[in-house]
């Protein structure tokens, strides 16, 4: 929620141009500076609200997967950390490398666009990789399906991305759909879990293998 709220008061901010949702990449809220930039034209005059809200959002990410990945077993609870704080990394990275005509002239941009790549490819892998996970779970399923559907769009999305680069299609829509899945998860994970929590004491979520090894056991 802090993510989506810095990133709609840095948009409003916009005056001369206006922000675009469509047109406009994410990234272009956090330029420090103004200019043309890949055709676009930047000014984001409270560019560090939302590189703010990119690095809190890489932080609680990283946190909040490696605490998820205790109720998992086996490798899966070593992939769930090491992907979440990947994803964490390229977030901060976003929020620190900005995407503009300084940059470029400056040598950053590479590392904005490296973290851009982690952060996304990160998120969603995750998602869909724990959605397959949960799926075989009857008490996970719902979730487990919710997240294969957000993981696997997000994915869809930035392939779609990197295809119609220079297609004068809305690119900052499609670049959208594979970011705005991940906040999507993230606030579906948070829901199953709390009601999870709510309705037995503890999270079900993700603790379907330490289930499946304690029913085995009573057996």
């Amino acid at each position: 929620m802090i993510y989506l709220a810095a990133e709609a008061i840095t948009a409003a901010a916009w005056k001369s141009p206006s922000y675009s949702y469509a047109d406009n990449w994410i990234s272009d809220l956090g330029s420090a500076t103004a200019g043309v930039f890949q055709g676009r034209e930047l000014d984001s005059p409270l560019h560090v609200v939302m590189n703010s809200g990119f690095i809190v959002q890489g932080l609680l990410f990283g946190i909040a997967t490696v605490l998820l990945s205790r109720m998992i077993s086996g490798r899966l609870r070593t992939f769930t950390a090491v992907t979440g704080i990947v994803t964490m990394i390229g977030y901060i990275l976003v929020g620190t490398f900005h995407g503009s005509l300084q940059a470029q002239q400056n040598g950053t941009l590479p590392l904005h666009f490296t973290g851009a790549t982690l952060a996304i490819l990160g998120g969603n892998v995750l998602a869909l990789v724990l959605g397959i996970h949960w799926r075989k779970t009857p008490q996970t399923r719902l979730i487990g399906l919710v997240s294969i559907v957000a993981g696997a769009f997000g994915l869809a999305s930035v392939t779609a991305l990197f295809l119609t680069f220079d297609a004068g299609l809305p690119s900052g829509a499609i670049e959208r759909g594979s970011v705005y899945t991940i906040v999507i998860w993230q606030l579906a994970v948070a829901t199953a879990l709390l009601r999870s929590r709510g309705n037995s004491g503890a999270p079900r979520v993700a603790a379907t293998s330490a289930s499946t090894n304690t029913a085995s056991t009573s057996n």
